[in-house]
């Protein structure tokens, strides 16, 4: 005998992939020729900019460039120069199945690099960086809520789930020419250009996101006249943009993220020829997910009055987004000088990355900051220092069991000063991320009863004396003697599913 199952929709996130994989760098580097000889390498790094991410069948493919950027010591004047190379690189990931549709997550990291001089105008560059990927999709299945039957006894649970009702990645560009102040020297090249975005305000239109931010973009340049020092200067540039994103809702709960893919800035010439302008584009990319929370019922477990039965039983892992956080924390370090610095020319940070921790109270993120410090020596001869430190936020969370966070975080601000011997810096981070609790639910998948194996039940007994132990669950006692848990709370009056003492029970017996 088979019972007739009622089903809902039901959807998990699932995590479809998670790995990298190493790319090699390999460039020989010659000066071009504005660029005067090489004195010392300062520092050498490599940065990866992922341009395109896409799913093709059973592959993610992921391609992009990475520009090597080389700070020296020219060997005419002992001033802080820069030259960079770039090359394209692309990976074929291959996945564990076919994959339509998921949202991609992926960033590269840098795992080492190393520069040697092979004369004083070629550089041999080698290294690697990995890209990293997460593909999330969307699993959806059909749970069983009822079992249609007179003699069937079920125990139903709510669940409650959230749905990946839309995702996106949209990259886009911030553009704009930048004047320099009256006050500030003219610009002849450019040592670096660094930028960090931060979304202020996000309003949802059906199938489309407009978000608002600001980038904050900071310049170290050289001036032309020769042996003066390095100049800084730092914008406000903010904007506004459309985002195409697919299936998103006002009523969603979304989970907006804005990154720097990168930075290019060139020197302009004004009218009479002054090197006061800059032309700035910052490649941003918007990261969009949208969840829908439910809430399905699901059969647990099951038993007939009449008949020995047979269940199926499936489990699943479900998530809950039980929160959205973007916050912004202030920490700060101490470095000692292994060098004394007559004067500093910038400080800055290359790297914030942050990792999720399950404390008993909350939800703890554990980064890793670098600090880098370009500084005069006594002697007026430029030099280096990186350190990186950790540092940790931790927020009160709210949901028992696993927790799941998919974290980043980025600088917003630094500052610093010179106290003694040691540099002391003070980091302005954001940190953001979505909150899921997971659920592993066992619930009944199909079931039949064997007529040829009726049940055991006393025909001549209408009660049945038992005698409970404390914390004893009606749902067993009433499975044991072929009744209904609502007919043991209604013989003795009970409002409970358990027993909170021990003590007698009439049991109510059905006849077969």
């Amino acid at each position: 005998m088979d019972y007739t199952a009622e089903r809902n929709a039901l959807s998990a996130i699932e995590l479809l992939y998670d790995g990298r994989q190493e790319q090699s760098v390999d460039l020989d580097v010659t000066l071009p020729d504005y660029c005067p000889d090489i004195q010392k390498i300062l520092k050498c790094q490599v940065y990866p900019r992922i341009l395109d991410r896409s799913l093709s069948g059973d592959r993610l493919e992921i391609g992009g460039t990475y520009t090597v950027k080389i700070l020296y010591a020219d060997a005419e004047t002992g001033c802080v120069r820069c030259c960079e190379s770039s090359a394209p690189f692309s990976c074929a990931i291959p996945m564990k199945k076919t994959v339509e549709s998921g949202k991609i997550k992926a960033f590269a990291w840098v795992e080492y690099i190393n520069c040697r001089a092979a004369s004083s105008r070629r550089l041999d560059v080698h290294g690697s960086f990995s890209v990293c990927a997460k593909v999330y999709g969307r699993a959806d299945c059909e749970a069983v809520c009822s079992l249609n039957g007179g003699d069937v006894e079920q125990r139903t649970g709510e669940l409650p789930y959230s749905r990946l009702s839309a995702f996106c990645v949209q990259p886009f560009s911030v553009e704009e020419v930048l004047e320099l102040p009256g006050s500030k020297p003219e610009a002849e090249t450019m040592i670096h250009a660094l930028s960090c975005v931060t979304l202020q305000d996000y309003k949802v239109i059906q199938n489309k996101l407009m978000v608002k931010g600001d980038v904050t973009l900071h310049l170290l340049y050289a001036t032309a006249a020769e042996g003066a020092p390095l100049e800084t200067m730092e914008y406000a540039i903010p904007f506004s943009q459309m985002i195409d994103c697919e299936g998103i809702a006002e009523e969603y709960q979304s989970d907006v993220r804005l990154s720097v893919v990168g930075t290019d800035v060139q020197i302009k010439n004004d009218y009479s020829g002054g090197k006061v302008f800059f032309d700035a584009q910052i490649r941003l990319a918007a990261d969009v997910s949208a969840y829908e929370n439910r809430q399905t019922t699901v059969v647990t477990d099951a038993y007939s009055k009449k008949y020995e039965m047979a269940l199926e039983f499936q489990q699943r892992s479900v998530e809950e987004l039980t929160e959205i956080f973007r916050d912004s924390m202030v920490t700060k370090f101490s470095y000692p000088m292994e060098q004394e610095a007559a004067k500093i020319l910038d400080v800055w940070s290359e790297l914030c990355s942050v990792s999720p921790a399950r404390e008993a109270d909350g939800l703890a993120l554990d980064g890793k900051l670098s600090v880098c410090m370009l500084a005069l020596s006594a002697d007026g001869k430029p030099f280096y220092l990186e350190r990186v430190s950790d540092f940790r936020y931790q927020r009160p969370c709210s949901g028992d069991g696993e927790l799941r966070c998919d974290p980043d975080a980025s600088v917003t601000g630094l500052s610093y000063r010179i106290a003694g011997n040691e540099l002391e810096v003070k980091a302005e981070i954001s940190v953001c991320g979505s909150v899921f609790a997971r659920r592993v639910c066992r619930m009944v998948e199909a079931a039949s009863a064997d007529e040829s194996k009726p049940r055991d039940s006393d025909p001549s007994a209408a009660l049945v004396l038992y005698y409970a132990q404390a914390g004893e669950a009606l749902w067993d006692i009433a499975r044991r003697y072929c009744t209904s848990p609502e007919a043991i709370q209604r013989e003795n009056h009970l409002d409970c599913e358990k027993m909170e003492a021990k003590g007698m029970l009439l049991i109510p017996v059905q006849s077969n």
